[in-house]
């Protein structure tokens, strides 16, 4: 318990940082995905310490991370004051470390497009006031990136397209959740639920493998920490338990329990709280692997096996990280073993990307990445994907330089680090899936 709470502590050190203009981020990442299928690509069994990719970027093919003048990516090449300078608004729900750390990306990517950034805005959590004041910022900015709640989007796209402002979402996909197929109301940028959930279980046995090689599998709980309420975030659990059962068949599941944050919230707390219960009610269980959907679940889960004195024999792991990279800066290892993560501001690129070509008259939300427009989608608007790369204690700090090194930014405090990174060390861009060209989704 005792690093449990140094962690919270170093992220309200962090957030006060944030204020004054620092960096931070750590996760409550209410999806940071949608549909499309990905190539999971190099899982942490395979790459061992080596941070390589789960879709694209694997160590050792060539790699070109050039914008080759496509829209929608930052071109160095190009000149953006030749461009009007648009004024740009981030605006949440509720903020949090990872809402920071977002706003702290796109800051930078306006200091480098020539845009006005207005800042973080958030509702304080009101979802009521989150549409009041839509209305109002829809006439001020010349353009919106949002993260609502995702069942408001329908209602953000009407207030939005009614004023004539473009817009992208961010962490979760923009869909109609009340229509059938709950179509898309803009493009997507970001990752594949179900099959971030698949990737998980290959981390945790290169986790248990690397820890406890002499201990037989069968001797392992497994867990989910989930938020079943969450179309989302429940389709990473669903991945997550098909690829248990297709590793070890149906009877995997007497020793697999879903610890379900939907009692309450996706934090912390509702997380340490529901895998403390799991956890109690199976005392017959002395090793587990977890997987938490989110960062803040993972922090909660690994808080509740060191309250039960069980952090030594599991591993936890996520899809997310920078509040692992909160942890770890702080000189805090826990259960929390690995993350499966891409920088804020490789994330963020082709988001405000998109934007700036819509309010620059260069594409429509309708005709941008038509290339990425899956054939099984209901609304014919473009999913891309991005990549994501394992990162553990020992090579995270790389990442997030090649980050830097990559973004032209400053955003990490790692600069001793520099010297020597390539700017194409890892790769922002994936293939197009070839489940697109299928008229069935493969997640459905």
């Amino acid at each position: 318990m005792k690093k449990l709470l140094a962690i919270l502590l170093a992220l309200v050190m962090v957030l006060a940082m944030v204020a004054c203009g620092g960096n931070a981020d750590a996760g409550t990442d209410a999806g940071n995905t949608d549909a499309g299928n990905t190539d999971a690509g190099t899982t942490g069994a395979e790459q061992g310490a080596s941070g390589g990719a789960l879709a694209g970027g694997v160590e050792g093919e060539e790699i070109d991370n050039s914008s080759n003048g496509e829209i929608g990516l930052f071109d160095p090449e190009f000149d953006y004051s030749t461009n009007p300078t648009y004024k740009i608004a981030y605006y949440v729900l509720a903020t949090g470390v990872l809402y920071e750390a977002t706003g702290d990306a796109i800051e930078h990517w306006c200091s480098v497009m020539n845009m006005e950034y207005g800042g973080l805005i958030d509702a304080g959590g009101d979802k009521d006031a989150y549409l009041s004041n839509l209305q109002t910022l829809a006439v001020e900015y010349d353009g919106i990136i949002l993260d609502p709640d995702a069942e408001q989007y329908k209602r953000c796209a009407e207030i939005l397209n009614e004023a004539g402002t473009p817009w992208m979402g961010n962490m979760a996909a923009a869909r109609d959740y009340s229509a059938e197929g709950a179509p898309l109301l803009a493009p997507y940028v970001g990752f594949d639920n179900y099959e971030v959930g698949t990737i998980m279980l290959p981390q945790l046995l290169y986790h248990k493998e690397q820890l406890w090689p002499d201990v037989d599998i069968s001797e392992f709980g497994f867990m989910c920490v989930d938020f079943s309420t969450s179309p989302p975030l429940h389709l990473r659990e669903n991945g997550f338990k098909a690829t248990l059962v297709e590793e070890y068949g149906e009877e995997v599941l007497d020793r697999y329990w879903v610890a379900d944050t939907a009692i309450a919230m996706f934090d912390v707390d509702t997380s340490n709280t529901v895998v403390s219960a799991v956890l109690s009610e199976h005392p017959e269980i002395e090793y587990w692997l977890i997987y938490a959907e989110i960062d803040d679940m993972a922090m909660g889960a690994a808080g509740a096996l060191e309250n039960a004195g069980l952090d030594g024999n599991s591993a936890v792991v996520t899809f997310g990280g920078t509040g692992l990279q909160l942890q770890w800066d702080s000189g805090i290892q826990t259960a929390w073993r690995s993350a499966c993560y891409l920088p804020q501001a490789i994330y963020v690129e082709p988001i405000i990307g998109a934007l700036y070509a819509f309010m620059n008259g260069e594409a429509t939300p309708e005709t941008i990445w038509p290339e990425w427009v899956p054939a099984y989608e209901v609304a014919p608007y473009a999913v891309r994907m991005l990549p994501s790369f394992w990162i553990e204690y020992n090579n995270y700090k790389h990442m997030l330089e090649w980050s830097d090194v990559y973004c032209q930014s400053d955003l990490f405090p790692y600069n001793e680090l520099n010297d020597g990174i390539d700017r194409n060390a890892y790769s922002t861009k994936v293939a197009i899936p070839e489940s697109y060209a299928s008229t069935t989704n493969p997640a459905a």
